[in-house]
């Protein structure tokens, strides 16, 4: 029979895991926020001006800062400190949001003023998202964990928060329209922030406030550059990630409007590819994980964008594609959670932020071309010499997965993370 914690005992444990539990928890209250506030404020503006142009307006000055916060926007968060950056980011982005229905209520809320707090607000959801994943692995080894189940963990909650941010802002909407929402969004930024505040997260040493910002900031993107896997990461990940927008912001809809029922068999398809990718998330950080770093990166990856794309092209039975919708949604799960794993072994962690962000912002530099491309390839090739093409292009990267060397180094990672002076060694 196994022995159980004395009380005592089992007190400490729990302490010394609080800290990760409390970030988590007010990483995914964060994310939610950001997810009820790119839904609540165009549907403020729609409901406010009544105007179609002055809501996209809106909608994308939520988007626009992100690739400025994620270039630049790490260094500060390595100067700050990160549970410091963490509780400001969060204050602010409150602050934003909640002056929007405070002025309007006053009567003078402008429409380049909304822009303008929209924007500040976003510019500063991403340097606080940075801070609390550089906090976890220090976290992680407090708490006794592994750094796979952390990132599992870190996927789990991201994708669920982002997955009942929008339909409970929907709701909310609903009931008590989207001035109120907006103030309720902005309760959820000062909950988070109160939560990191009083985690006892501690805060690794940084060198960042000892050298310029230009210097701090090319620094970043220099270790990026020098790191061969990293660099093949960041690479990855700009063309699929742009594949992936083109894919669910124009292919999806245009393959509802003419092949499937419509829009809400297309809602369906993308919940399911949600709640699949949050089981895929558990799945590695209970069993995946032990598993060769490599060699399972390399069979989900090649599971999630090449059936996807083939299998639409042949447009199946709805139940196929629902079944290969899942399969793909669960592999997607652990493709965060490996290459976040493979991350934090190898960015120093006086450096945290700075590498993430430069990593962040490589992998984001060609998203804004995804729906242009996809747009343009469906008014070229059709919708299925479109899918084609993205099913090309994925067996291309699958491929290069197993021919270059450079990703046998996901299976090398040190047991601990390393310094800067190991990394420079």
């Amino acid at each position: 029979m196994a022995a159980s914690l004395s009380a005592p005992a089992a007190q400490v444990g729990r302490r010394s895991r609080y800290p990760l539990f409390a970030v988590l928890t007010a990483h995914g209250i964060s994310l939610a926020g950001n997810s009820m506030t790119y839904l609540a404020v165009p549907w403020f503006v729609l409901h406010t001006t009544g105007s179609a142009t002055q809501t996209g307006f809106a909608a994308a000055a939520s988007f626009l800062p992100i690739l400025l916060s994620l270039t630049f926007g790490g260094v500060l968060v390595d100067r700050i400190g990160y549970r410091r950056a963490s509780v400001i980011a969060d204050l602010f982005g409150a602050a934003m949001v909640a002056l929007i229905p405070l002025l309007h209520l006053a009567g003078v809320l402008t429409f380049p003023v909304l822009l303008a707090l929209v924007f500040l607000g976003a510019a500063f959801d991403v340097p606080g998202n940075a801070a609390r994943e550089a906090l976890l692995p220090a976290l992680t080894q407090q708490a006794g964990m592994t750094i796979e189940r952390a990132s599992s963990m870190l996927e789990v909650v991201e994708r669920g928060a982002r997955m009942a941010g929008a339909p409970l802002a929907g709701l909310l909407i609903a009931l008590i329209g989207p001035v109120n929402v907006l103030l309720v969004d902005a309760g959820t930024f000062v909950l988070a922030a109160l939560i990191v505040a009083v985690s006892g997260a501690t805060q690794p040493k940084t060198d960042a406030a000892q050298e310029s910002y230009l210097g701090g900031l090319l620094k970043g993107f220099a270790f990026l550059w020098r790191d061969r896997l990293l660099r093949s990461i960041a690479l990855l990940l700009a063309v699929t990630n742009m594949l992936d927008v083109a894919y669910y912001s124009v292919v999806l809809p245009v393959y509802g409007d003419q092949v499937l029922s419509g829009a809400g068999a297309v809602g369906l398809l993308i919940g399911t590819s949600a709640v699949a990718g949050v089981v895929g998330g558990i799945a590695f950080g209970s069993v995946a994980h032990r598993l060769p770093r490599r060699l399972l990166f390399t069979v989900v990856f090649m599971l999630v964008g090449l059936p996807r794309c083939l299998v639409l092209a042949a447009e199946p039975a709805l139940p196929l594609i629902f079944a290969v919708v899942a399969a793909t949604g669960f592999c997607g799960g652990m493709i965060n959670p490996i290459l976040r794993t493979t991350q934090y072994h190898r960015i120093p962690e006086n450096m945290r932020a700075r590498g993430l962000g430069a990593i962040s912002a490589a992998a984001f530099a060609m998203v804004p071309l995804g729906p242009i491309v996809g747009g343009g390839l469906i008014s070229a090739a059709g919708l299925t010499g479109t899918l084609l093409i993205f099913a090309g292009i994925y067996a291309v990267a699958t491929l290069s997965l197993g021919l270059f060397k450079v990703w046998r180094e996901i299976d090398t990672a040190p047991s601990k993370p390393r310094t800067e002076t190991e990394e420079m060694q």
